[in-house]
């Protein structure tokens, strides 16, 4: 619990700092490349990046490293999630009105109830000496009654997102500020979003057209922990236990909280598809005990994936 705290007021001073700071710096933070052994700028990147979110997986072999999704911390402003008023206005609620226990049992709106926001980021240290620092944030926000958040992309992306971008690079910026140098091009944009991957459906050979197209879109979801484009791919009943009741909405449920089953279904799809009696599996075949399977089936005038288990 301390530790979260101590990430959270970090953060704060970070963002304070970036809005205080002048134009200047944020332009050299995003132009400059630095002159030092790749070592030296991907630590004082990881330094940088683990002092702000704790969370993250670093990948040192290929210049990577990737946070957990934090849920975005607000204060003393109209957008404060921890002011009850602000957020009950903002959900329709009358400014005047509080929420009384007896409302609460009503089924009135409640503090927890309303919707929360994250953020993650993208790291890498690339090119050649000197290297270049990119910074991809993410953001995704979780409506009361999803099963999960939803990652927030073009007209959707929300202001705030670009002042905590500037944070993490001025942040990585002054701790290699010594090695820093301008560019001899101009460094791409990295506030954008990423291009989305698309799958080629004809690299899945001999399975039906519309489940190879089925198969794509839920690789590319995999790629992009999309989970709005993947739960669009599940079949309603689909079947995510041998012992569990059906439904999608539960299925994603378990699968954000166990990652490591959505790894495992893009290992499934990577392991080769075949179709058999109007359905695909991946792997193709039957199945095999402790080896996990997909599943995909038509559903009316397209294909969706009906199961993802592990066999017994």
């Amino acid at each position: 619990m301390q530790r979260r705290y101590r990430s959270s007021f970090l953060l704060a001073i970070a963002l304070c700092v970036v809005a205080c700071s002048n134009k200047k710096e944020i332009k050299a933070a995003k132009s400059s490349v630095y002159d030092i052994d790749f070592a030296i700028v991907y630590s004082a990147a990881l330094q940088a990046t683990r002092e702000l979110y704790a969370n993250l997986d670093d990948n040192p072999g290929a210049g990577q490293i990737k946070t957990s999704w934090h849920q975005v911390s607000y204060a003393n402003n109209a957008d404060d999630l921890g002011n009850q008023r602000t957020v009950a206005q903002g959900q329709g609620v009358a400014p005047n009105s509080t929420v009384s226990p007896g409302a609460a049992a009503a089924g009135m709106p409640t503090r927890l109830a309303y919707k929360r926001y994250f953020i993650r980021f993208d790291v890498s240290v690339a090119g050649g000496r000197p290297w270049r620092v990119k910074v991809i944030g993410h953001a995704a926000e979780w409506d009361p009654g999803n099963a999960m958040p939803t990652e927030l992309r073009g007209m959707a992306r929300p202001p705030w997102l670009d002042g905590r971008i500037e944070a993490l690079q001025v942040a990585i910026y002054r701790k290699v500020k010594p090695y820093a140098v301008a560019a001899k091009e101009e460094v791409p944009e990295t506030t954008k979003d990423p291009e989305l991957p698309k799958t080629d459906p004809t690299s899945f050979k001999g399975v039906p057209a519309p489940a190879a197209k089925a198969l794509a879109a839920v690789k590319d979801a995999l790629a992009m922990r999309d989970t709005g484009a993947l739960r669009a791919q599940l079949a309603d009943d689909v079947v995510w236990s041998l012992g569990g009741d059906p439904g999608a909405e539960t299925a994603m449920a378990m699968w954000q909280a166990d990652p490591e089953t959505l790894d495992a279904m893009s290992r499934a799809i990577a392991g080769g598809c075949g179709a058999a009696e109007r359905r695909v599996m991946c792997p193709a075949g039957p199945a095999v005990a402790g080896v996990w399977q997909l599943i995909v089936e038509p559903r009316g005038d397209t294909w969706k994936v009906s199961s993802f288990v592990k066999a017994e």
